[in-house]
């Protein structure tokens, strides 16, 4: 991995604009363009920007290349056409994208200093060893240079992996399981590392093959092949949400006010701050954000993989002192997956999102047969109690919120 980590070049740092906020989400392209000398001062040469190809449009686009050069881990698999095409795609003014001096494609985005992601891109940054070996990759997505400005932010540079991909496009166990046992695998090596991501969801998974011109029909078709491949790989990324925690903090009974939970997607949300909770731990949401994301998109598998309902149930559970850690949800994923044979990791699959399986466990335990279900038993989660509706409800409305909050937290339950 070839290091730039906090740059700083007293004699070029003038040339780069400051930003009035990074939460301004306008087109970038006056930002980047003004940006373009200081970044190939250190190696980096954006893509071009061009008007739009539309008279009748008044904006500009990227322009992917035509050449990209192939690199090994944490680079990604780039896929070539013959011959190649370029496409376009609108700048925003958080992301853009570039190559670096030896022609690899790489994101950049715009991260504040001294915030949360600032400092866990400075903690991956220091362990590049880790990520540039196939057989200690940690599945998530590594920061290869943090070039440091002289206003309040830093351009942090990220190996190009493909997204967005589609879980229901999955064709056999084998490559479901895959996938799994990788978000796993990073939610695992984030969690160790104290950081808790708090916001999982499809699109901030990538996968490690991705097109130079960004065809994400065309990508679909790629990745048929792709996932057949011994050295595919899908990474957790994104770390906007994510919150850096010291190394003493259990997380087992780690404990945060329960406001910092609402932020990022929705739909994965365990059932852990819908009741006034006044904390919550943001390591178990996190298990429940990704049990919510498989049992939503595999739960079509249960018949093949008979240990997937248990799994789900241990990771989602709303008893919030016995839902598996990381660590253990990998441990008992491979533990009931490693005797699989090969017929029944190339069995085939037909995945369809569901959403039912989210509030109604018996979807998938009813895919199993009864003595199968006895076995599993213990880890089934009981029902939610009845006071869990009564008190949801309640705290919709807004007279009876403004009570049962500053009560719980007074109360501290």
């Amino acid at each position: 991995m070839e290091q730039h980590s906090n740059l700083r070049d007293p004699a070029s740092e003038e040339g780069i604009p400051d930003i009035p906020s990074l939460a301004d989400f306008e087109t970038g392209t006056y930002f980047w363009e003004a940006a373009r000398p200081w970044l190939s001062r250190r190696g980096i040469e954006l893509y071009e920007i061009r008007p739009d190809e539309n008279p009748l449009h008044n904006w500009k686009n990227w322009w992917t290349p035509l050449v990209s050069t192939p690199a090994p881990l944490p680079f990604a698999r780039c896929v070539f056409d013959t011959p190649s095409k370029q496409n376009i795609f609108s700048p925003t003014l958080k992301l853009a994208c570039g190559q670096d001096s030896l022609g690899r494609d790489v994101m950049l985005k715009l991260v504040e200093k001294d915030s949360p992601e600032y400092s866990i891109y400075q903690l991956l940054i220091q362990r590049e060893d880790l990520f540039a070996d196939p057989r200690t990759f940690p599945c998530v997505l590594p920061p290869l240079a943090i070039l440091d400005t002289p206003h309040q932010y830093s351009i942090v540079t990220m190996p190009t992996w493909g997204s967005p991909f589609h879980i229901e496009e999955f064709r056999t166990v084998r490559e479901a399981l895959r996938f799994m046992e990788c978000i796993l695998q990073g939610l695992v090596y984030l969690h160790a590392n104290r950081i808790a991501h708090r916001d999982i969801f499809e699109f901030n998974i990538v996968v490690n093959c991705y097109r130079l011109d960004r065809d994400i029909e065309r990508l679909s078709e790629d990745l048929v092949d792709h996932r057949r491949r011994a050295d595919v790989l899908y990474a957790l990324m994104d770390y906007d949400q994510s919150i850096y925690l010291p190394h003493i903090t259990s997380v087992k009974h780690c404990s945060r006010p329960a406001k910092e939970a609402w932020v990022g997607y929705g739909m994965y949300k365990p059932d852990d701050i819908y009741t006034g909770e006044p904390t919550y731990n943001p390591f178990a949401f996190d298990v429940g954000m990704l049990g919510n994301l498989f049992r939503t998109n595999f739960s079509k598998a249960v018949p093949l993989v008979t240990a997937l309902p248990a799994l789900f149930d241990k990771m989602t559970t709303h008893i919030v002192s016995q839902r598996f850690s990381a660590e253990e949800a990998l441990a008992f994923f491979k533990g009931s997956t490693k005797d699989l044979t090969q017929d029944a990791l190339e069995a085939s699959l037909e995945l369809t999102m569901e959403y039912e399986p989210l509030y109604d466990s018996d979807v998938y335990w009813s895919r199993l047969p009864s003595e199968l279900q006895a076995r599993w038993i213990c880890h089934r989660t009981p029902p939610l109690p009845r006071w869990f509706y009564v008190l949801n409800r309640l705290i919709q409305i807004p007279v009876c919120r403004r009570i049962i909050l500053p009560v719980r937290r007074c109360l501290g339950i």
